[in-house]
């Protein structure tokens, strides 16, 4: 579906939209501290008379802008969200490249937010044109605990809308098009952390030990995804990060690992959840003797 025209929006408004992008790229804040974010949106808005913002989450703001016309009226809401990632950037190419060490917006939330205030700004603009109300979050905290959108939910800020668009940027979309379908688009993701204790000892006597290093979970948790779900789910168990270990000679006594289980299906989605949980406290003796009987049924 092609864009239509930026009508919508006047010169100095297109400028602060893009301002606005760059800004946050430039000045990059994590889920949770998106307190200079926060006011450069506020101050954005009330620079075009939208001043009835409302705080939500402690870092997240929203706005209403009512219709005037007189046809039935419904209630939409539109929602970008704000925070950066624990990322560097290596890009030395942007005017607004990061200046903040070791975070990005690398996922798009600064495109996201922008795109809500251009939404904000535009219906202002329109307000004559429409009825009833219009409601845009700028959400924080999509990437870590605790959660902005689980606020939207709990503090029930959507009772009484008819329906809900969400934004994200999708870099195979050709530019100046854009996408849109009912229903859920991306997975959901659920962040998980396990621990695994063991017992050092030296690298020439492992049998004194008990090597906490748990290749095979990572083995044995892609098998919930292979075999236990519908190919055309998109199920997907993702270990992000590993810790432990304190030299190339000693048995590792102590890992960390942390990942994302990620699927299009609420209903698997809790029994994705179930089954990493269960591979992980499987006894290390039976997970072992799996990974050998799959070595020879290979």
């Amino acid at each position: 579906m092609s864009a239509r025209s930026n009508s919508f929006l006047s010169g100095s408004e297109r400028d602060a939209v893009i301002e606005l992008r760059h800004a946050m790229h430039l000045d990059p804040e994590l889920s949770n501290a998106e307190w200079k974010t926060q006011e450069r949106i506020r101050s954005v808005l009330q620079e075009f008379g939208l001043n009835q913002t409302v705080t939500f989450h402690k870092t997240g703001l929203n706005i209403d802008i009512e219709g005037k016309a007189s046809d039935p009226k419904r209630s939409i809401a539109v929602r970008g969200d704000i925070d950066a990632l624990p990322i560097q950037e290596l890009r030395d190419d942007l005017s607004y490249q990061s200046q903040v060490k070791g975070v990005m917006h690398a996922c798009g939330h600064d495109m996201h937010g922008s795109i809500a205030l251009g939404a904000a700004l535009a219906f202002h603009r329109m307000r004559d044109n429409f009825a009833g109300k219009v409601r845009v979050f700028f959400q924080p905290a999509e990437e870590a605990e605790p959660l902005g959108g689980r606020t939207v939910h709990d503090e029930k800020l959507l009772k009484g809308f008819d329906h809900a668009v969400g934004f994200h940027v999708a870099p195979e979309i050709p530019a100046g098009k854009f996408g849109a379908r009912e229903g859920a688009v991306t997975k959901s993701a659920d962040q998980f952390r396990l621990a695994i204790t063991g017992k050092m000892a030296h690298g020439a006597v492992p049998h004194k030990g008990v090597d906490a290093i748990a290749a095979a979970f990572v083995n044995e948790v892609q098998k919930v995804v292979s075999r236990e779900m519908p190919g055309d789910d998109g199920a997907v168990v993702t270990i992000g990060t590993i810790y432990g270990g304190e030299g190339t000679n000693i048995i590792c006594p102590f890992v960390v690992m942390e990942g994302t289980i990620r699927t299009r299906s609420p209903e698997r989605r809790g029994q994705l959840c179930q089954r990493v949980r269960h591979v992980a406290e499987l006894p290390t003796t039976e997970l072992a003797v799996q990974y050998i009987l799959d070595l020879l049924n290979t």
